[in-house]
């Protein structure tokens, strides 16, 4: 009987854990993504002219230095990397590594310009594309990146 009982105390902790949990989940046209406790998201609708871009996913955290920017787009065929790096507009002498972030696989290039950090990615999964863009002061770069990797990473590929 204390086995029992062990185990059904660490099972409703578990489900407490899993509650108490207010990380949400975003979808867009193509994709599922995961937003982090202590940040929060708005949805701009996508035009009703070009039915190809899902919505713009804004994704902050209130008192946090950037905003985090995610859209979609449906192709017409199956995109290859070699499309997917011309869609980076990077000079071809920078390098750039083909790599995956959650469901979705492809270019991620950082860069400042002005007094602002860049943090991009231009990702494909079969058909669906999708442009990143982080942006911050860049004097607080470093603050958010990690949590917004994780983010990109949560990525979920869905049926547009």
């Amino acid at each position: 009987m204390p086995a029992i009982l062990a185990r059904l105390t660490l099972a409703l902790a578990m489900l407490t854990v899993a509650m108490s949990s207010t990380a949400e989940s975003v979808s867009s046209a193509g994709f599922r993504i995961e937003i982090e406790d202590g940040w929060v998201h708005r949805i701009e609708a996508a035009s009703g002219s070009d039915h190809n871009w899902g919505d713009l996913i804004r994704i902050h955290r209130p008192d946090g230095p950037g905003l985090l920017s995610v859209r979609s787009f449906a192709a017409p065929r199956l995109v290859d990397p070699d499309v997917l790096r011309n869609l980076t507009n990077v000079p071809s002498a920078t390098s750039l590594t083909f790599q995956r972030w959650g469901d979705y696989e492809g270019y991620q290039y950082d860069y400042v310009e002005g007094a602002s950090f860049y943090r991009q990615w231009w990702l494909a999964n079969e058909s669906t594309v999708i442009f990143i863009t982080y942006q911050c002061d860049a004097e607080l770069s470093g603050l958010e990146t990690d949590a917004i990797d994780r983010i990109v990473r949560s990525l979920n590929a869905t049926t547009p």
